[in-house]
């Protein structure tokens, strides 16, 4: 009976094994994309890619993951060969944008963003990036426009009040920037960038005692010292 057990047992396990084997289902697109799996993502597209060579949709998502991987290099090429078909997706603009402003090319990034726009692009993260363009090619006054767009789209506060107090320091209206973040520092004061961006406008209004309190968890009393003199020699 014991050895009749014994083989049953090994009998399901086969079968279990075997059936096991069979129902795997190959991991999907939702699923790479629900990880972030961006490594498996461009293998994914790839594959696709194979299948379908002049799909305009696998190779502008290709692009797309290859730069959320890191390879705006590899992202790039695709990008472009994708404008030489004629490909007029709005979201092929963001992303060209988004690379071009990551080597410090505004110009050509806000060009981007605009036609992204232009061809029915507008969600929220579009008008930060544009603003953030903007800023770096010192037009303020559109880039605060964009900050406010993003802002009315539904884009968080904190995103939208870091940017603006960017820009602010950009034009020397350092109480401009206090006022706007220290309300929403009280509320998110474990948000380093925020704490960051309010210590630097704090400095610049003359508040050097708060300033140094906010930045003393995370830099060394000699870390805070050497930014302050940097940014004491920045008019």
């Amino acid at each position: 009976m014991r050895r009749f057990y014994i083989i049953s047992f090994l009998f399901l396990f086969l079968i279990t094994g075997c059936s096991s084997n069979q129902m795997a289902t190959a991991v999907t697109e939702k699923d790479l994309i629900a990880v972030g799996n961006h490594a498996g993502l461009i293998r994914f597209y790839k594959d696709e890619l194979i299948k379908e060579p002049n799909s305009k949709v696998i190779m502008l998502k290709l692009a797309q993951s290859y730069y959320d991987y890191g390879d705006s290099e590899s992202a790039s090429f695709y990008v472009e060969q994708l404008k030489k078909e004629g490909a007029r997706e709005p979201e092929l603009y963001l992303l060209s944008g988004n690379i071009a402003a990551d080597i410090g090319l505004f110009e050509q990034a806000e060009t981007d963003y605009k036609t992204s726009i232009e061809k029915g692009y507008h969600g929220a993260e579009l008008y930060i990036k544009s603003g953030i363009a903007l800023t770096n090619m010192k037009k303020y006054i559109q880039a605060e426009d964009a900050f406010n767009q993003a802002r009315l789209k539904g884009h968080d506060d904190i995103t939208v009040k870091n940017n603006l107090a960017v820009l602010y320091l950009a034009k020397g209206e350092y109480l401009r920037a206090v006022e706007l973040l220290t309300p929403v520092y009280r509320q998110h004061s474990d948000e380093k960038k925020l704490a960051f961006n309010l210590a630097i406008s704090l400095f610049k209004v003359g508040d050097y005692r708060e300033a140094h309190r906010l930045l003393s968890d995370d830099f060394s009393d000699e870390q805070i010292s050497a930014l302050f003199n940097s940014l004491s020699q920045v008019n």
